[in-house]
């Protein structure tokens, strides 16, 4: 392995542009150098494309689908690993923020741990329907995902279904002791919006099981997820908030 091997971030989007912007900028301002943004779009999402397009980014990497073969996460997220160059891959979900240093601190715990990938076990979260922000409970976040791409294929791969596509893939990846669990959930802000593939409910049950954070932490990451700072800006006021 390199000392700076190729990272494919890997983002499947579905007609929000709006989401889409924070994500991009998110990836834009990561400090790690040797990265591609993959962006998986339907052939009708005319707005997306003009949009990645107009940034002239070469790391951007623009994956046109044909609108008829529908809408299942699991099936394109394995297409996503199909177009990607990077002897890693990273899970960029489209409507989430990641701080600067995720990246880079993701590698250097793989070089450390000598394991081929990782993931988070705490993370940021915002619910913007009730302005609450919280610290996750203790679990595998499978969304954090960096891994060695060579491992995937055969079985272990992303189910093909429409969500919870990453669950068996992080299950198995575990039961293979492939795995470092990272504890270090400033990395990551998972953010409800109401338009999320899982219903509400299902998130009710992530915040409740999940610790609330002060209202002085809840204002910085609600200015974070309105771009009202930088990446190096936010990332720095994210690394002083209590938990």
């Amino acid at each position: 392995m390199s000392d700076k091997p190729l990272i494919s971030c890997l983002c499947v989007t579905h007609g929000r542009k709006n989401l889409l912007e924070r994500a991009v900028q998110s990836f834009r301002d990561q400090t790690y150098p040797n990265k591609e943004l993959v962006l998986l779009y339907e052939s009708g999402d005319r707005e997306t494309a003009e949009y990645v397009r107009a940034l002239e980014d070469r790391n951007l990497i623009l994956v046109e689908l044909p609108t008829s073969e529908g809408f299942n996460l699991g099936r394109l997220r394995n297409r996503s690993l199909g177009e990607c160059r990077g002897e890693f891959f990273c899970q960029w979900d489209d409507d989430d923020w990641s701080h600067r240093e995720r990246l880079s601190f993701q590698m250097d715990v793989i070089k450390a741990s000598g394991l081929p990938a990782c993931l988070l076990f705490h993370w940021l979260m915002y619910d913007e329907r009730t302005g609450k922000a919280y610290v996750s409970n203790r679990r595998p976040w499978e969304g954090s995902l960096l891994c060695k791409k060579s491992l995937l294929g055969g079985d272990l791969r992303y189910e093909e279904v429409v969500r919870h596509e990453d669950t068996y893939l992080i299950r198995e990846l575990f039961k293979r002791n492939l795995l470092f669990p990272v504890m270090m959930p400033k990395l990551y802000i998972y953010v409800y919006h109401g338009n999320n593939l899982c219903t509400r409910e299902h998130w009710e049950k992530i915040f409740s099981a999940s610790s609330e954070l002060s209202a002085e932490s809840t204002s910085i990451i609600k200015d974070i997820l309105d771009g009202r700072y930088t990446g190096e800006e936010a990332s720095r006021m994210l690394d002083g908030i209590e938990e």
